[in-house]
Formats: structure tokens, C-alpha cells, sequence
């Protein structure tokens, strides 16, 4: 009696009827306290940064690379101007000194010319500026601008740089012995400063050497070529974030409902009454099960503007920087002339970035003759490959001004990708061996080689040819209407 007195109060008692689930939004509240209201970083003002890009070149730079690892198109970007930067270098000579040529090769391969010349096409696309140091000729150290203090000094027409003496140098990870290494890797001047304890060191005007992009001869530093899409970097950021808000929001806002419990079962009608009460509730999403289903896992749609809006961007971002979402990413359609427009105006920027780097290279060449007590009117000057757009049309050009303009051996020979140099050694050795006696063209039918006729159709005299009547003579008469077949 008790069990069932029991039960009757169960009845009795109100059922169980689910809980909603909490509508606080954690996503949007991270939002706000990271994120200014156009979408960059709260650590940044990127009105400031554009209405004073000079005040703010801190900020510019670490935005910059900020954008470098975080989108994919602006990664990909800055890696063409390296990669296309540098795909192959000329040195010409004016003198003749064989050991001026040797001391440039070794020093060319021990400071790694090649991958030193990317990092400092890398370094001005993605910051604007280059700062970089001669270390007696064993390498070149290239410093964060963050570092580096543009004085308003110029000497011999090379601008006068300084290091900011403001680091921490003790690290206790290091043992004894290490951090003394380190302590001295500075340069002198570095080293100097830090002992009397100045702010800055004023570094050897021979040995340092400074490069600008993007901004004026009396402004001091330098602007990235990314600066114009930090607002449409900032813009997909906001709707990115938006979208994940969103989602987040509907999520939170779930409103499970389970019906009944073990005493006292659901049926179907309970379930659809409680569904139609809850079904036009705004802002939310209501689910109405019985209590033993469990609807964990539920996730609703959150897409809120598309794959396509993000393109969109994608492109104004691009188009920003001069660069095509098919150039860079092989897809989006557009016509061939579109592309080539496009690419033209990459390449143009490309020899811009890397056009200041050549007199820094030039220096160091000379700084390294001197030092081997050479004459530095022996150094080479530096002349980089162009970027080339059509490789096949490229070789065309070159093949049809040779032989209908008389291009030079050597312009067409380096305009192949070949060293003329190499190519006229080689021919001088080819000739002097006789080499072309040792490998002949075979004679073929109608090759034109032959002193005798072996193959092909018999000769025919002038006279035959002009009279041969299955042969199409332009200058025989031919009627003027249509010539008539068959029997009558």
C-alpha cells in the first residue's frame, strides 16, 4: 500500500519537462575583449597606422607579420616576391682580374649570396624596411627593424643606422660559458654602448647598410607593400569572427525539451502539444524529445555568409596588393589578358622591392676586395634575372630578334638562361676540337643536304614544272565560272 500510495504522489507531482540551455555567449565576449569593432586586433589603431604610418612603424611592421602567419593569400604573396625575386643573378665585370673574380665566388658561396638576397627581398616586402650588418666577410646579419634606429644622418650617400640598446641579454638557459659567447657576438660598436650604457649604438658606417621601400627620400623608414589590405585583412577578420559568434549563438541558445520521465511515460500527443507551444519561440531552437533520448550532439547550421562572401574578400584583398586570386591560388576564372595585366604589374613590383638590394650587395663585394687588399674597381656590379611571364614566348622573342635583328650572341644566350661565357668556352673548345666533323645530321629525304638524289619524287625542269597540269601554278589563267563535271 505504501508503494502504491507512493506512486499516486508521484503522479501527483509536476513532471519533468527539460532544461533550456544557457544563453550567455562566450564566443562574442572573447570578441570584444580581443578584437576592436573593425575586426584587427585590440592591440592595434589601424586609422592611426594610416593617418601616421611613421609614428607607427612598430605597430605597421608586427601587424604585418601578424597577417603573414595568420592568411594563407598574404603568406603565399610575400613568398612570390621572394621566390620570383631571385631566380637567378648576373655579375658582369668591366676589368679583367682573375683573382678578384676568385675572392667573389668564394665569398658568394660563403655567405650563401643566393638565399641571403630572398631573405632581404623577404625582409622589404614584409616589413618595408632592410636593416643588415658585414661581419668581416664571414656573414651578413640582417636585424628586425623593431631594432634598428634610422638616424638623420647620411655619409658618402649611405644612410647612418643605429641599434637600440634595450634587451635583456641574460637568459638562464644558458650555462655560464654560452651566455659569455653570446655577450660578445655583438658587434664592437654594440658592445661598447652597452658598457657605457647608452640607449643606442651608432653602427659602422662601412659595415651597415639600409634599404626603404614605399616611402619618401625624407621620410625615415620604410612601408610594407601589404599596408593598403591591413582594412580588407581586418574586414575578413570581423566577419570571420562574426560568423563563429553567430554559430555560437544559435548553439547556446538550443532549448532541449524531454518529455516524461520513468513514471510516467510520454505519448505522442504530450510530445507534439509541448512541440507546438515551443516551435515560435524567436532565438532559440527548440527540440522536443521523450526524457530517455539523449540530443547531445545536436548542431545546427551556422553558416552565416558563405564560402562565397570570403572569396570576395579574398579578391579585394588581392586586388589591393596588384595580385589575382587565379594568379595566386590557379583558380577563379577571368580571361588570359586579365591574368597577364595582372602578372605584368606583380613583376613590376617584384623589380622595385628588389632594386634597392643591389647597391648593398655591390658593398659587400667591395668591402670583401679590400679586405683581400684588392682594388675595389674590380668588383662586379650585380644585375638579377628578370621575372619572366611566359617562358616559351620569352624564347620566341629572343630566337625571332636573332635572326631578323640582329640580336647579339650574348643577349640571346643569357636571355636563354644560359652564361655566355660558359656557352663561349665551350664553343671556342668545340671548335678547336672539330667537334662539329665528329657529330653530323644524319641526311634525310627531302633535307636538303644531299649532293646526291637518293629518295624522294624525280626532278622536274622549269619547263616541266610550268606545264605539269597537276600542279597548282598560280600564274596559269583559270576560268571564271565553275567548271562542269560529269556526262551529258
Amino acid at each position: 500500500m505504501a508503494d502504491k500510495k507512493n506512486r499516486n504522489v508521484s503522479k501527483k507531482e509536476p513532471m519533468v519537462c527539460g532544461i533550456a540551455s544557457s544563453l550567455d555567449n562566450e564566443y562574442s565576449t572573447y570578441y570584444k575583449n580581443t578584437f576592436n569593432f573593425d575586426g584587427s586586433p585590440t592591440d592595434y589603431d589601424l586609422e592611426e597606422m594610416f593617418a601616421s604610418p611613421q609614428d607607427n612603424i612598430a605597430d605597421i611592421v608586427s601587424y604585418s607579420k601578424y597577417s603573414y602567419r595568420k592568411y594563407g593569400v598574404i603568406m603565399r604573396l610575400i613568398n612570390m616576391y621572394r621566390d620570383f625575386g631571385c631566380t637567378a643573378i648576373h655579375m658582369d665585370y668591366t676589368s679583367d682580374n682573375e683573382k678578384a673574380t676568385e675572392v667573389i665566388k668564394n665569398y658568394n658561396k660563403k655567405v650563401g649570396l643566393v638565399q641571403l638576397i630572398r631573405e632581404m627581398i623577404f625582409e622589404l616586402a614584409e616589413t618595408g624596411n632592410l636593416a643588415c650588418y658585414d661581419r668581416n666577410g664571414k656573414r651578413v646579419d640582417i636585424y628586425p627593424i623593431d631594432q634598428i634606429e634610422v638616424v638623420p644622418y647620411i655619409v658618402n650617400n649611405k644612410q647612418v643606422i643605429a641599434y637600440k640598446i634595450n634587451q635583456d641579454y641574460e637568459n638562464n638557459d644558458y650555462d655560464s660559458k654560452t651566455l659569455q659567447k653570446i655577450s660578445k657576438a655583438y658587434p664592437k660598436e654594440v658592445l661598447k654602448a652597452q658598457k657605457n650604457g647608452d640607449r643606442i649604438a651608432i653602427l659602422d658606417i662601412d659595415k651597415a647598410y639600409f634599404a626603404k621601400i614605399n616611402s619618401s627620400q625624407y621620410e625615415k623608414y620604410g612601408i610594407t607593400v601589404l599596408l593598403p589590405a591591413f582594412e580588407d585583412l581586418a574586414h575578413k577578420n570581423l566577419l570571420k569572427a562574426a560568423e563563429k559568434s553567430t554559430a555560437t549563438a544559435i548553439i547556446d541558445k538550443i532549448m532541449l525539451t524531454q518529455i516524461g520521465d520513468k513514471d510516467n511515460m510520454p505519448t505522442t500527443p504530450l510530445i507534439q502539444q509541448y512541440d507546438k507551444i515551443l516551435q515560435n519561440m524567436s532565438g532559440s531552437i527548440s527540440m522536443t524529445v521523450p526524457y530517455y533520448v539523449n540530443m547531445k550532439f545536436i548542431e545546427p547550421e551556422t553558416a552565416v555568409f558563405g564560402a562565397e562572401k570570403f572569396i570576395e574578400i579574398d579578391k579585394d584583398i588581392l586586388n589591393t596588393l596588384g595580385v589575382s586570386v587565379s594568379l595566386l591560388r590557379g583558380e577563379g576564372g577571368g580571361s588570359y589578358s586579365d591574368g597577364i595585366v595582372n602578372f605584368t604589374g606583380l613583376c613590376k613590383s617584384i623589380e622595385a622591392v628588389r632594386q634597392p638590394i643591389i647597391p648593398i650587395i655591390e658593398g659587400l663585394w667591395k668591402a670583401e676586395l679590400r679586405r683581400h687588399k684588392i682594388d675595389a674597381k674590380y668588383a662586379p656590379s650585380l644585375r638579377f634575372e628578370e621575372v619572366v611571364i611566359d617562358k616559351a614566348a620569352k624564347t620566341e622573342l629572343l630566337a625571332k630578334l636573332f635572326t631578323e635583328a640582329g640580336l647579339p650572341y650574348e643577349l640571346l644566350y643569357e636571355g636563354c638562361g644560359f652564361d655566355y661565357d660558359h656557352v663561349k668556352l665551350l664553343r671556342k673548345k668545340e671548335n678547336s676540337d672539330d667537334t662539329e666533323d665528329v657529330f653530323k645530321l644524319h641526311a634525310q629525304p627531302f633535307q636538303g643536304q644531299q649532293t646526291v638524289n637518293d629518295g624522294g619524287a624525280p626532278e622536274k625542269n622549269e619547263s616541266e614544272r610550268k606545264t605539269d597540269k597537276s600542279k597548282s601554278n598560280n600564274k596559269q589563267a583559270r576560268p571564271e565560272g565553275k567548271r562542269k563535271t560529269g556526262m551529258k
